[in-house]
């Protein structure tokens, strides 16, 4: 491998973190996963996990530990949005060539469309829209599950739990989902606060299956339920094609789900993704190497 450029695509998500060695000519050379990089997290956790997980790869790929030093890195990852994150990532003494970094929604979004003109809408656990329209990008939404993310499977859950309480207490409407949602905590009130002191969103996501199974056997509750995340969503992707996307791929585990509910304007400009996050994440690598040639 002397004198060979060798890049690690890093895709680090909420949950986990995978990452892949390429070379040059774009030969897959070796990947690995390993825990949780959004930044949220802590900086040191995370390149603690990117740098164990390239070690892993470097080793799944037959090569030593020594050619860590030469990996160019492109770093996507969750929770890039705050500056602070930023910052502290941009400062981090790490043992790579070189890095660079942007979210995991851009490198999501590069790898989608193969680096072309195109927007993706990540609807998952939470959710994130991203556009690149040649040398603009729009990012919409993504801020995190306290304060956005309407759309997401974590709204969801957290809505129906919303909802079966106050059925519970006769504010709204009992259906067989709310009583499905109460009978998850025994139908008990003092339950749900008490889950909800320490749920983090994939708590809350757990529930959203039971929402979308109610709906399709006509629950009235789930249909609203469902058609608020929809319209969230909806409004994102809208505004992805008036900033310009010639194309939209919807990405997540719901991401089918919402397909199926988009109206002919939006449904037309659907389109599957060409590679993944990891891909996106070379390709910012070799462009960052480019431009600073």
């Amino acid at each position: 491998m002397k004198n060979e450029q060798l890049y690690l695509g890093v895709d680090g998500g909420g949950t986990q973190c995978r990452v892949r060695i390429a070379d040059a000519s774009g030969r897959i050379l070796g990947e690995a996963v390993r825990g949780g990089a959004n930044t949220r997290l802590g900086v040191d956790y995370v390149f603690g996990e990117i740098i164990a997980a390239a070690k892993m790869a470097l080793s799944n790929a037959g090569l030593d530990e020594k050619y860590l030093g030469d990996l160019h890195a492109g770093l996507g990852l969750a929770g890039l949005p705050l500056t602070r994150d930023r910052q502290l990532v941009q400062s981090y003494n790490h043992p790579f060539a070189d890095i660079c970094f942007a979210t995991d929604a851009y490198t999501a979004c590069l790898g989608a469309h193969d680096g072309q003109n195109g927007a993706i809408l990540i609807v998952g656990t939470g959710t994130c829209g991203q556009a690149i329209i040649g040398d603009r990008q729009l990012s919409v939404a993504g801020w995190g599950f306290e304060v956005s993310d309407l759309g997401s499977g974590a709204r969801i859950g957290r809505n129906a739990i919303e909802t079966a309480l106050l059925a519970h207490d006769g504010l709204a409407k009992k259906t067989d989902l709310t009583a499905a949602v109460m009978a998850r905590f025994d139908n008990d009130p003092e339950n749900i606060v008490i889950f909800a002191e320490t749920a983090k969103p994939s708590d809350y996501g757990k529930l959203c299956p039971m929402v979308f199974d109610a709906e399709a056997a006509g629950d009235s509750v789930a249909t609203e339920l469902i058609k608020i995340a929809v319209d969230a969503n909806l409004a994102i992707l809208r505004r992805l094609v008036d900033f310009g996307a010639p194309r939209l791929t919807l990405m997540g585990g719901l991401a089918e789900q919402m397909a199926q509910r988009m109206p002919p304007e939006i449904a037309e400009l659907l389109v599957p993704a060409k590679f993944d996050a990891m891909h996106g994440a070379i390709l910012m690598a070799k462009q960052h190497e480019r431009a600073a040639a």
